[in-house]
């Protein structure tokens, strides 16, 4: 899945066995380990995207007020 947090940067989160794996995305195809962000393994998919909003809501503003699934 991929969300746009709040036009700033794209994430990318995959579920692997039992946890969650993020990485921001680049221009290219480029990814990168987030190393900032732990999502628990008990979050499911239905509460992902509110989870990540809660992390990086600092980053909301009126042009931008919620993060976006990609896909």
């Amino acid at each position: 899945m991929k969300f746009d947090i709040f036009g700033k940067k794209i994430l990318e989160v995959t579920r692997q066995g039992n946890e969650w794996q993020a990485c921001y995305c680049g221009t290219g195809g480029v990814k990168r380990k987030a190393e900032d962000i732990r999502i628990p393994a008990g979050i499911n998919e239905a509460e992902l995207e509110d989870y990540i909003a809660d992390i990086f809501h600092e980053w909301a503003n009126a042009e931008h007020p919620h993060i976006i699934r990609l896909s």
